[in-house]
């Protein structure tokens, strides 16, 4: 490093104002100039470059800290050093070459083997906009390639000193360029769109492949050094790692809790990769992909969210600029493990009923042995240090009546959107069926909403409980039943009641219920009892003769003159005497309640299934209920109301999950069954079927089996059996050819071509 050392010593005698040593804050070191947004280390990893707004310089690495070696913003002052530097790399074959990116829209190399104060080499200006990331090749020195905001890849060649190609991307803005480990030909560029794009050098007309990685803008990325993985990073507070040796497949993914600007993995860790938060989140953390939830080590000692990492060569230490102004050398041995504080035992229960339960175990220095040796066969950079060290295991308790149910919820939302039924029965009778069906495929909580909704809405079984529950828990005793008379004298009678007399609710005669006005009914529903000195007290209301069904008149004179009962006259004078004196039935005014009106609990209910994603029972329940229901859950008045656009968006949905599944018959019961406008039109869209001649690929506008432009008349002739179809035909989209439906399908079981020859693949 004999050239960093001599523009050291040049720059330090040329100008007395730069500071040789910087101060520190324990492994924290101040940068005076300002924060610093990237950093880069030497191929020896003993240097590091820090580059920001305001600072560009050159660090040595030492145990203690840092030292600085170079400061590049000094000598003469250009539009381009004045510029903030976004990313800065070092070439990984000559230490003296460096590269920044700026927001100016130049790339600029610099050459710290000049012999001036100005060790800038080379501005190339064919960006219009940021550039956001430059790299240099891995075996390939002299190839720079660089990431802008205009939506441009450029590459650059150190030899020519200009820009032979350019890939252009179909984003805003390409947030990260990285070249592979595997293949000197492929990079791959993030987006702000949130794709990943993978390219080769050689064909600058056309990505190799590109895939949707996030939801939001892709940040960082970054190659594994062994495995075919792909690490990105988004605002879409997600890191996830593709694998992408055929089609790009998410392999794992971790979710944080703040936006991840920056990612890389860590250097012989399989498994393991660092991250720094965007915002919010000033701690760096190392994880364990296999371990998602938990980070394996973090460095949470940070004041401010970090602007760059980057491993110094070795996966014990972790350098990193902050965004306070300061440069770290972050320890593994000093930095916290979540997982020696996590809880190792613990319980949880799911909606089904099932029982999970982990509790620590203890593996015995043998079993530990052999498991860091099976590892070590399959992995050549695995340590001690990046086993997943478990000591607790996972027992899962199910139901064994939900373990033969249906364990695949395709199967589920297809056999419940054929057994449902919707229309043809009570209220009642279609949510007892709908909670058997749902029950039968293991939805325990679609099984217990239609329940509720029957106990809500069926009001012929709701009736008919209530007067069971009436008949069976009633107090008031009949007047013409002569023992319970009898039971409820007093002792002064000369015999013993056994009951006392008690107010309640009462049912006259052998007619069905008939519910009085609102007020009582609401009082009566919720089985109140009136209390006897209420009645004492408020003694406004009785109840009118004609509103009792009177039975015969009672003739006592033949019991009375039974020839068995001797001495039965004092007897029957005090029937009489209190029969004729019995007051009237007397009830208070009874309480005001309002009515409860379940309605806005199963619009929540509604809303709450659709949020987790089952639209099937929100429309089917809504189909099952009457037009009064359904009006009354979108009254403009109710602020709880169901909206119509949002009951149209979840019938367009479960259309869309029915024709995914092809349940074409079920849809189409869906659509009639709507009262949506826009919904039932549905069934006069798309109805027309434009057919093609397979020769002249002419519109067939006729109802003929002649093509009359060019005079064909095989143009429904069966590509199988070369006969003229006179039933159901079936034809390609693409290449119009076709025959009988039963020689098609037998014939794409096993092929996928056209059976023609024409060459074309009838995907579907």
């Amino acid at each position: 490093m004999t050239a960093v050392a001599t523009a050291a010593a040049e720059t330090a005698s040329a100008s007395t104002n730069i500071v040789t040593s910087v101060a520190s804050n324990g492994k924290g070191h101040i940068l005076h100039d300002g924060p610093a947004y990237s950093l880069a280390l030497n191929k020896e990893h003993t240097h590091v470059v820090v580059a920001g707004r305001n600072v560009f310089k050159v660090f040595l690495i030492e145990q203690g800290g840092f030292k600085e070696c170079v400061n590049l913003r000094c000598g003469k002052t250009s539009s381009v050093q004045s510029s903030s530097s976004m990313d800065v790399a070092w070439n990984p074959a000559d230490d003296n070459v460096l590269a920044t990116a700026t927001t100016g829209g130049a790339v600029v190399t610099w050459n710290l083997n000049r012999s001036s104060r100005n060790k800038q080499d080379h501005i190339f200006y064919d960006h219009r906009r940021t550039v956001n990331k430059v790299t240099f090749h891995c075996v390939e020195p002299n190839l720079l390639m660089s990431g802008s905001q205009d939506g441009t890849i450029k590459c650059f060649d150190l030899r020519l000193k200009e820009a032979p190609k350019t890939y252009s991307s179909d984003s805003e803005s390409i947030r990260d360029v990285q070249f592979s480990h595997h293949n000197n030909y492929v990079f791959a560029a993030a987006s702000e769109n949130g794709s990943i794009q993978i390219w080769d050098t050689r064909k600058a007309e056309k990505c190799l492949n590109k895939f949707s990685a996030h939801n939001g803008p892709v940040f960082s990325c970054d190659w594994h050094s062994e495995l075919q993985f792909l690490a990105t990073a988004s605002r879409d507070k997600s890191i996830k790692v593709w694998n992408v040796t055929n089609k790009p497949i998410a392999e794992y993914t971790i979710c944080t809790i703040a936006p991840v600007g920056r990612v890389k993995w860590r250097p012989y860790r399989r498994y393991h990769l660092a991250s720094s938060a965007l915002v919010l989140d000033s701690a760096i953390n190392v994880w364990d992909v296999r371990r998602p939830y938990i980070p394996y080590a973090s460095f949470a000692k940070h004041t401010d969210v970090a602007t760059c990492i980057a491993w110094k060569g070795d996966p014990y230490v972790l350098l990193s600029t902050n965004r306070d102004s300061t440069l770290h050398q972050n320890f593994i041995s000093e930095a916290d493990l979540p997982l020696e504080s996590a809880n190792q035992q613990g319980m949880a229960i799911n909606r089904d009923g099932d029982l999970v339960f982990c509790c620590p175990v203890n593996l015995n220095k043998v079993e530990i042995q052999k498991s860091k040796e099976s590892s070590r066969k399959t992995s050549t950079t695995t340590s001690g240090e990046e086993e997943l060290n478990t000591s607790s295991e996972m027992n899962v308790f199910r139901d064994p009546k939900i373990v033969m149910c249906l364990s695949d919820e395709t199967e589920c939302i297809q056999t419940c959107a054929v057994q449902y039924k919707l229309i043809g029965r009570s209220i009642g009778e279609l949510c007892d069926h709908n909670a058997g069906v749902a029950s039968s495929v293991g939805r325990t909580t679609v099984f217990l909403f239609w329940n509720v909704l029957r106990i809500l809405y069926d009001h012929r079984m709701s009736l008919m409980a209530l007067k069971e529950d009436i008949m069976s828990n009633s107090n008031i005793e009949s007047s013409f039943d002569g023992d319970n008379q009898i039971g409820s004298f007093s002792d002064e009678d000369g015999l013993r009641g056994d009951k006392p007399y008690q107010l309640g609710d009462f049912y006259f005669g052998n007619a069905e219920i008939d519910p009085l006005d609102a007020e009582h009914d609401q009082f009566d529903f919720i089985g109140l009892q009136m209390d006897s000195k209420t009645v004492e007290e408020d003694n406004d209301w009785e109840v009118p003769v004609e509103s009792i069904t009177l039975r015969h008149e009672i003739i006592h004179e033949p019991i009375i003159n039974d020839p068995y009962i001797p001495n039965s006259a004092p007897l029957a004078k005090k029937l009489n005497n209190r029969i004729t004196s019995a007051p009237l039935l007397r009830i208070t005014s009874p309480a005001k309640f309002d009515m409860w009106n379940p309605s806005e609990i199963v619009a929540k209910a509604l809303r709450h299934h659709v949020d987790e994603g089952d639209v099937q029972t929100a429309v089917c329940a809504l189909i099952v209920l009457s037009d009064e229901i359904r009006n009354e859950l979108t009254h403009p008045k109710h602020p709880w109301r169901l909206l119509h656009g949002e009951i149209e968006c979840w019938w367009l949905n479960y259309l869309e999950l029915l024709r995914k599944f092809k349940l074409w018959s079920c849809a189409t019961t869906v659509i009639q069954l709507s009262r949506i406008r826009s919904i039932l039109q549905l069934h006069r869209t798309s109805t027309s079927i434009n057919l093609t001649c397979g020769w002249c690929y002419k519109g067939l506008t006729r109802s003929s089996r002649r093509c009359y432009n060019c005079q064909h008349s095989e143009c429904a002739r069966c590509a199988l059996c070369q006969r003229i179809v006179r039933g159901m035909y079936t034809w390609c989209r693409g290449c119009a050819h076709g025959g009988h439906i039963g020689h098609m399908k037998q014939w794409f079981l096993e092929n996928k071509y056209c059976p023609t020859g024409c060459g074309h693949l009838c995907e579907y």
